[in-house]
């Protein structure tokens, strides 16, 4: 009787657990879309700042490196802009992005769908694998026996091209809300949005393109 007893409440226990945990899920879902109280339990970061900044230090390195092979530290590192496991704001163009556990689970003052949302995730988390594998296979490249400039010269170019198009994205998005029914705009032009935007000067690719050039 009482491993009966001890084994019914461990199994209460867990289904306590579970349910303070998806109750828990539920709350940040709902704070996220819309806004409410976010700031206070997430951590911020200026994405405009980040996509500049990852430009910029390949573009140091490019300007500054010599003829000779260059060493591991002076690489300039890959680093994803989503991948983040706790919860994040993460503003682009004004829009602050809520970010868990590498998906854009809201943005501030929008009521947006989850399968908005979920299209939104797609489209960023796409140029930020690839603009993460360029400067990876760049790196590589550089540390190869047989160094072969010119790939690494088209993965650079690729590398600072999918930062653009990752930029004219979250622009077009912040453009979206520019209206007397932000939210339905988002919803409704991002479901247009059938491949990230491309500047003028490089013509339109689609996204199987984009992670192809990555492999």
């Amino acid at each position: 009787m009482k491993i009966a007893a001890s084994f019914t409440l461990v199994l209460c226990f867990i289904a306590l657990f579970t349910h303070a945990q998806h109750k828990g899920l539920i709350q940040v879902n709902q704070m996220a879309k819309t806004g409410a109280n976010m700031f206070e339990v997430s951590n911020k970061l200026n994405g405009d700042a980040l996509i500049d900044r990852l430009a910029a230090q390949r573009r140091a390195f490019n300007n500054s490196r010599s003829n000779s092979a260059p060493q591991v530290a002076n690489l300039p590192n890959p680093e994803h802009i989503f991948d983040r496991s706790s919860l994040t704001t993460i503003t682009f163009d004004g829009l602050d992005y809520y970010i868990l556990n590498n998906r854009v689970i809201g943005i501030k003052g929008l009521e947006l769908s989850d399968e908005v949302l979920a299209q939104i995730t797609d489209k960023l988390l796409l140029l930020d694998k690839v603009q993460y594998d360029y400067c990876e296979k760049a790196n590589k490249e550089y540390l190869n026996a047989n160094t072969n400039f010119q790939n690494i010269r088209n993965m650079d170019r690729w590398f600072f091209t999918t930062l653009k198009i990752l930029n004219t994205t979250v622009n077009d998005i912040a453009s979206f809300t520019k209206n007397e029914n932000p939210s339905l705009s988002v919803a409704t032009n991002i479901s247009k949005m059938t491949q990230p935007n491309i500047d003028a000067w490089k013509g339109k690719q689609t996204d199987e393109v984009l992670v192809q050039l990555a492999k």
